[in-house]
């Protein structure tokens, strides 16, 4: 890592300690995230938000079919619609011929039942069709206590490629939308006005770069019309050398002395730019980021005792046959862990964008327009295991239960820009498709009364009742007790159907997170 990259990186390693106007809502002079006086009653108790958010972006669209959205009735070799035949659940699964479909010869690769499709009941949607869930998610159906804390919500837009879908579903925003801020963002900017002013750790982190294509991942970091300081520390699998630039090795023992003198030139540039040398600087908001981004670097090696480079030792993993690979799910789901769970400073937002533990043939993760079943069934299989690794479990207290996410405190949330195709691309792989797949939610506001499901999936794959990208984001700071209406944040039209931030409020609540 470049010094430049470094210091780049600095807006976000702690620029906490003089937030004053430059953070400042442009709403009534309130602090971003407040509820307007007409609606303070509206939102969550205390006791149901989330005090952090996990989220595991899985770059590529994950299959829906053989995951959250199984419908044994759709799709059938035998159905009427000649259109249909042979899609979703039964695109490489053929009831009359189990050991002769691919999907089961998968199941038998990875050690799971393949002479049945063992499908797990759910809950019925909005069509009333009972929705199971499929044999990829063996290591979440193995966990009842996070399956009774289980929503799917089902999701639908129309952007088709990667480079569009992408910010719309990290940041609720189309590219070319000022606004387009990710969620890590929103969430930074909160916790910086309300939290501790001297704290140098940033409150949100993306991992991402981790081999996967551009395909506007940078995203992951945008922070729209909020200032850049607001910005997501972005770390990587492989850390070394940015956790050896915390310590500042070519400042050395002047470090303090180098510190004072840049302090010392921005304070002088600041004299400039005041109206009679009083007040805050004038229409200076870029040299007030500078000024934040010197006092950060000024206090970087202290980040350096929250990231113990120890987290990041190469992880190496087998799975289902193949050769072992660097598990970089298992590596940054760690880091991911220990951060939200630190007991001095925790992060209130990580996203991870899963590039998976092999490579997909669209590039990462899950793009799969070749092959689907073997790619998706270890990379999805891979990152549920390391990730309810470190979900506590209820018999797991006290010291057994320490560096664990606690999901009465944390909200995960499994997002993607799209899903796959309900019918096969090239044989066996399955192509774009944001017409109709999910979004899904685990703990935090998330209790057995909000399991289940939000809208319908019809046969031909299109959703018929769904929410969109904006609306989720809406509810991700609803969730936390965030406020999401405001210029730097979301309008009452990403809300469908509703006439004022009261009712957008309580329609996210309900649609997505089950509250209303």
């Amino acid at each position: 890592m470049k010094r430049r990259r470094f210091l780049q990186s600095g807006v976000a390693l702690g620029a906490m300690a003089a937030a004053g106007t430059l953070f400042r809502s442009t709403r009534a002079g309130a602090a971003f995230g407040e509820a307007p006086e007409p609606y303070r009653q509206i939102g969550l108790p205390a006791e149901l938000r989330a005090e952090n958010i996990l989220e595991v972006f899985l770059y590529g669209g994950l299959t829906t079919w053989e995951t959250f959205y199984g419908v044994e009735e759709y799709g059938r070799p035998d159905d009427p619609n000649p259109d249909l035949r042979g899609t979703q659940l039964h695109t490489f699964y053929n009831p009359a011929a189990p050991r002769d479909s691919l999907l089961s010869q998968v199941l038998m690769e990875c050690g799971l039942p393949a002479d049945n499709l063992e499908l797990y009941p759910f809950a019925r949607d909005a069509l009333g069709m009972n929705v199971k869930l499929g044999p990829l998610l063996a290591p979440l159906i193995a966990r009842k206590d996070v399956l009774d804390r289980t929503r799917i919500v089902v999701t639908r837009h129309d952007l088709e490629p990667h480079e569009a879908a992408i910010p719309y579903a990290l940041c609720g925003r189309t590219l070319g939308s000022p606004q387009m801020a990710c969620l890590g963002a929103h969430v930074q900017r909160h916790a910086m006005e309300h939290g501790d002013p001297g704290r140098a750790a940033p409150y949100a982190y993306t991992f991402t770069d981790l081999g996967i294509p551009g395909d506007n991942l940078r995203a992951s970091l945008a922070t729209g019309l909020h200032p850049a300081a607001v910005r997501p520390l972005l770390l990587r699998a492989s850390s070394e050398e940015f956790l050896e630039l915390l310590q500042r090795p070519k400042v050395g023992p002047e470090r303090a002395a180098f510190d004072g003198l840049l302090s010392r030139y921005v304070d002088q540039v600041h004299d400039r730019v005041r109206y009679r040398r009083q007040g805050d600087p004038l229409r200076a908001s870029r040299l007030s980021e500078l000024s934040q981004t010197i006092r950060s670097v000024a206090s970087a090696h202290e980040l350096g005792a929250v990231l113990d480079g120890a987290l990041f030792e190469e992880t190496m993993t087998a799975l289902c046959g193949d050769e072992a690979a660097v598990n970089a799910p298992a590596i940054c789901l760690r880091v991911i862990a220990h951060l939200l769970t630190h007991p001095a400073m925790p992060a209130r937002y990580c996203c991870f964008v899963d590039p998976g533990l092999i490579m997909a043939d669209g590039g990462g993760g899950y793009d799969t327009h070749a092959e689907t079943c073997r790619t998706q069934a270890r990379n999805l299989g891979n990152t549920l295991t390391e990730l309810l690794s470190h979900v506590r479990r209820p018999e797991e207290q006290g010291p057994e239960a320490a560096g664990k996410i606690d999901l009465d405190r944390t909200l995960v949330i499994l997002n993607m820009e799209f899903g796959r195709s309900p019918g096969a691309q090239d044989d066996f792989g399955r192509n774009h498709w944001p017409y109709g797949y999910v979004t899904v939610y685990l703990g935090g506001p998330i209790r057995e009364a909000q399991r289940g499901i939000y809208g319908a999936i019809g046969p031909d794959g299109h959703a018929t009742t769904f929410v969109k990208p904006a609306e989720q984001r809406v509810a991700a700071l609803l969730a936390m007790g965030i406020w999401p209406f405001a210029q730097e944040g979301f309008g009452v039209s990403d809300v469908d159907g509703t006439r004022n931030e009261g009712e957008s409020a309580e329609a996210a609540l309900a649609r997505v997170l089950g509250h209303g």
